[in-house]
């Protein structure tokens, strides 16, 4: 018979079509042969294809290992005691184990201890129940080298049937870097969330948690009917301590204050920071009403303790309003604009107190609003107006100067002198372009007085208040004011406060010193003190010197008010200024300046500031 393994398949399925087309009779003795050959052909056919399908099946189970081995997902079998039967090179590496080395590794040896349990009891209900589980647990006992892992337990059903499951298929996944990122971002995100309902500076709550805390705390006052105290804390004179020393000792201070308030605090209180110099503290749960103003009390008491500022003790003293729940409203924002308006009642009777909201405080609140929005608009409606008083030289009697003063004639509420808009005009920002408007007017009036042949060899007297000293272009602006209205700069004399040069001369000097350098004169009033600070009119270049109307009211008949005059003109003349006297009102108190050497005054002796039509009639009149 022939033998066909040496034919390729085309041959050999050519030669099997070929003999079935040659196929005998039945009744041929040649069929018997030719059946068998066909049978051959046939058998040859099956065993290659055989022999085909055995080779494709080993390479699709070396394809298979090499998938399994090498695949990023670390596989194993474990037996019901958690011995490794089987294991990809990535569970090896996994594990740090070197197959073949380790004859069956037991895998719960190599988690820490209380997860070893985990994951035997786990075996043992996947066997048992068929269920696929999901554990994490940590491999490693040395900190430095555990890990993370989430393992995938399922029962390995491939046994012949009916014969119990005795392995699990496991399914390592490494889980220590994504753990350790969804850690960071859950800090991350307490922290986003902290820092939205916290001050960054001092790590109090912000206005923010404040309200929320508050409105809680209503509620549970509402349920149990009691009270709940809103406190305003408000700091004395910080801008000083910012303006002087720097932001950072303000910092300082603000996180000082923070910690003080805090040690006084119950546990279920709340302080919190509204912004700049401003607190809040929220007291929960009370009896009584006037239990919150014995916490003020004690708050007051804490702030008399000097703070320790770069090495040195500055006193900040505290402001603080008190609004009541249910008393004083229901709402949050009702709460805080009374705690509020109680608060700026306690600064305007003179700092360092506190006091209760009464319903009087919303009234004046409210018309304090109303004037300051009438203020904004009272440049545009033209509703300022310069008034002018003269200055006398005291032995000839001759005009030497004038001052404007600025007044406010409102439609409705008729003239408002700036001892009542002026603080609200500096503390909305509003004087500035009152200042500006101020300038200009003065010296416009002034230059056309000049045309007009008047007031020649004198000076306009101009007053700037704080927040005008403090402006950045102060100079460059008056310096254009001169040059448009065509004013020569010896005839302007510049005022500044005896507040503001006494508590940081060095912010408005820049500006002062480029006004000296246009030729303009620079005066200062003596307000409080009585007398100029020298180291300051040095710094400051002062030229002239305003003795104040409350020191001159006094003399001659008060020795105390002689003295201090008498010393602050002997100053004013050693350092070389011209010392004006305000509030001259009797020929006595004109004499007694003149002797002591004060040459200029001003004040009802002479004339009372007059509205610039009257004032040109006044120096026309003593002319003649």
């Amino acid at each position: 018979m022939a033998d066909f393994r040496n034919i390729d398949d085309r041959s050999l399925a050519d030669l099997l079509a070929a003999q079935r087309r040659e196929s005998l009779d039945a009744s041929d003795p040649g069929w018997v042969v030719q059946d068998l050959q066909i049978h051959q052909i046939e058998l040859e056919q099956q065993n290659r294809e055989l022999r085909a399908a055995q080779q494709a099946l080993e390479e699709s189970r070396d394809r298979y290992a090499d998938l399994y081995d090498f695949a990023p997902v670390a596989y194993a079998t474990l037996t019901r005691q958690g011995r490794i039967t089987q294991m990809n090179l990535t569970a090896a590496q996994l594990l740090g184990v070197e197959r073949g080395r380790v004859p069956d590794p037991m895998l719960g040896t190599r988690l820490v201890a209380e997860d070893g349990r985990t994951l035997l009891e786990t075996l043992v209900r996947v066997l048992d129940y068929g269920d696929e589980e999901t554990i994490e647990v940590t491999l490693g006992r040395p900190p430095a080298a555990q890990r993370a892992l989430r393992l995938m337990i399922r029962r390995d059903d491939a046994h012949p049937t009916g014969e119990p499951a005795t392995a699990c298929r496991v399914i390592l996944l490494d889980v220590t870097e994504h753990l350790n990122l969804t850690g960071r971002l859950k800090e991350r995100e307490v922290q986003l969330e902290h820092l939205a309902q916290h001050d960054a500076l001092t790590g109090l709550p912000n206005r923010l948690l404040f309200a929320d805390r508050l409105q809680q705390a209503m509620l549970q006052a509402h349920r149990e009917h009691r009270q709940v105290a809103v406190l305003f804390l408000d700091l004395d004179r910080f801008k000083t301590i910012n303006n002087t020393l720097g932001h950072p000792a303000g910092d300082q201070v603000l996180r000082q204050a923070a910690q003080r308030m805090r040690d006084l605090m119950r546990e279920g209180d709340t302080v919190a920071r509204l912004g700049g110099d401003e607190f809040a503290i929220l007291l929960g749960a009370l009896e009584h009403g006037d239990d919150a103003g014995l916490v003020a009390q004690k708050l007051l008491a804490s702030f008399q303790r000097p703070f320790s500022v770069e090495g040195q003790q500055r006193c900040v003293t505290a402001s603080i309003g008190i609004s009541l729940y249910p008393a004083h409203g229901d709402a949050v924002e009702t709460l805080e604009r009374n705690a509020d308006a109680a608060m700026y009642r306690a600064k305007g009777e003179g700092r360092g107190t506190f006091r209760y909201y009464t319903e009087e405080m919303t009234a004046l609140a409210f018309a304090q609003v109303t004037l300051e929005d009438a203020l904004r608009q009272a440049i545009a409606k033209q509703e300022f107006v310069l008034n002018y008083q003269p200055q006398h030289h005291l032995e000839t009697g001759a005009i030497v100067g004038c001052e404007a003063m600025l007044h406010w004639h409102h439609p409705l509420l008729g003239r408002i002198g700036p001892e009542r808009f002026i603080p609200l005009a500096e503390s909305s920002g509003l004087i500035l372009p009152i200042g500006v408007w101020v300038v200009r007017t003065a010296a416009a009036q002034m230059r056309a007085w000049q045309e007009r042949g008047l007031l020649a060899d004198t000076a306009m007297w101009v007053k700037l208040f704080n927040r005008d000293s403090q402006h950045q272009n102060l100079s460059e602006t008056i310096e254009g004011i001169l040059t448009a209205v065509d004013l020569e700069p010896g005839t302007l004399t510049v005022e500044i406060t005896e507040t503001l040069a006494m508590t940081n001369p060095a912010s408005p000097a820049g500006a002062i010193r480029h006004l000296h350098g246009l030729d303009i004169k620079i005066g200062r009033d003596a307000k409080n003190t009585g007398h100029p600070a020298p180291a300051a009119s040095d710094r400051l270049a002062v030229h002239e010197f305003k003795l104040d109307r409350s020191f001159v009211a006094g003399i001659p008949g008060d020795p105390v008010g002689c003295s201090i005059a008498r010393a602050a003109i002997a100053l004013g003349r050693a350092l070389g200024l011209r010392v004006v006297a305000d509030g001259v009102e009797t020929q006595a108190q004109a004499d007694f300046l003149k002797a002591e050497g004060c040459r200029i005054g001003q004040g009802s002796l002479f004339s009372r500031a007059l509205p610039a039509t009257a004032f040109e009639a006044y120096v026309v009149g003593r002319a003649q």
